[in-house]
């Protein structure tokens, strides 16, 4: 009889990055499981969550899911005697000075994100759940912080699993630019001037022979992009196309670019996993989190910074000097954690 699971994650909205995550859970659960002997449901718009009496397994999927929300199913899963896992997720929505005192390893201040009985759910979901993996230590560091629970494994973004196996012909100067919206909920509350200097360093690029492709990931993002481009004001030297592409696709795209400058997390997965060296907007927590988990966190650059675009300028040519150094990093992590993100599917927790 067919084992029934619900896979939760953000997705269904025209959002790559989780999207993605969902694709990649899909795909290695079609290797791992003869066909018929589990049922996958994901969670897209219509699915009640809420009603897990039709399920046998419940995962918590790819992208910041560590929250309340999410966390109180969890509990409800495990007090009705389900299988539970956590697959990669991570926690965001921590504030900036927060990350920082933990980066430099002082007294962690009080973390607001889960209050009360939320953190006895927590620690209780993490103590008795069949799979816990979780994507970077700064996720780590917090979830021990509110809990106590010390031996939490880090396995990474489940987007490490992604393949890109074609090479690249790279006949132009490109430098790939992702752009979008966070309502300003973004560290140093200064969305539109991270915009503007955004277009500030494009123009640095455009004088020195690149071209520009700028890219989103979700569909919300498309005016933002088409005022970066309009800033930049440089018709034949920027590529923009109002386009939600497949991962695939914009892999394709990303592998003829000499160095990309990501706002979205998931774009930064999709350059490394295509061959080239990524720069990160730290615009959130989880950024810093996943970063730090393949060893290169210098190349975040925090959207709170004073003069982004000249900083943005030289760190992207420091990156574009080391690129095989960091090529050859990220594929080390990517074979360190891909064994980890699999043994869900390897070990049958499902």
């Amino acid at each position: 009889m067919s084992k029934k699971v619900l896979y939760i994650g953000w997705i269904g909205y025209r959002n790559l990055g989780d999207d993605l995550l969902w694709n990649l859970f899909r795909d290695r659960a079609e290797r791992h499981f003869p066909a018929g002997q589990i049922t996958i449901v994901p969670s897209f718009p219509g699915v009640n969550i809420q009603h897990l009496e039709r399920y046998d397994t419940i995962v918590l999927g790819g992208g910041s899911l560590i929250a309340p929300t999410y966390i109180k199913l969890l509990y409800r899963a495990i007090k009705m005697k389900k299988k539970v896992c956590i697959w990669g997720s991570g926690i965001d929505r921590i504030p900036e000075s927060v990350l920082y005192a933990m980066r430099d390893g002082k007294k962690t201040p009080v973390i607001q994100r889960f209050k009360g009985e939320e953190i006895a759910q927590l620690k209780e979901v993490l103590l008795q759940a069949d799979f816990v993996g979780v994507r970077g230590p700064y996720t780590k560091k917090v979830v021990e912080t509110l809990t106590g629970v010390s031996d939490i494994p880090v396995i990474g973004d489940p987007g490490l699993l992604l393949e890109w196996n074609h090479a690249a012909v790279k006949n132009e100067k490109w430098i790939g630019i992702n752009w979008g919206t966070t309502m300003n909920n973004l560290y140093g509350n200064k969305e539109k001037d991270v915009e503007k200097q955004l277009a500030e360093a494009a123009k640095h690029w455009t004088a020195k022979g690149y071209k520009i492709f700028i890219y989103a990931v979700w569909t919300e993002d498309f005016p933002a992009c088409q005022r970066l481009d309009k800033l930049i004001d440089s018709p034949e030297n920027v590529l923009f196309e109002k386009k939600r592409y497949t991962e695939q696709e914009l892999m394709k795209k990303l592998s003829v670019c000499s160095v990309t400058i990501n706002f979205k997390l998931h774009p930064n997965v999709l350059s490394l996993t295509a061959g080239v060296p990524a720069v990160a907007l730290g615009y959130r927590f989880k950024v810093f989190d996943f970063f730090s988990s393949i060893g290169l966190e210098h190349l975040v650059l925090p959207t709170s910074e004073e003069q982004l675009d000249k900083k943005l300028v030289k760190l992207a040519d420091e990156t574009m000097q080391e690129a095989d150094k960091i090529m050859n990093e990220y594929g080390k992590k990517q074979k360190l954690y891909g064994t980890q993100i699999e043994k869900i599917f390897t070990e049958k927790v499902l």
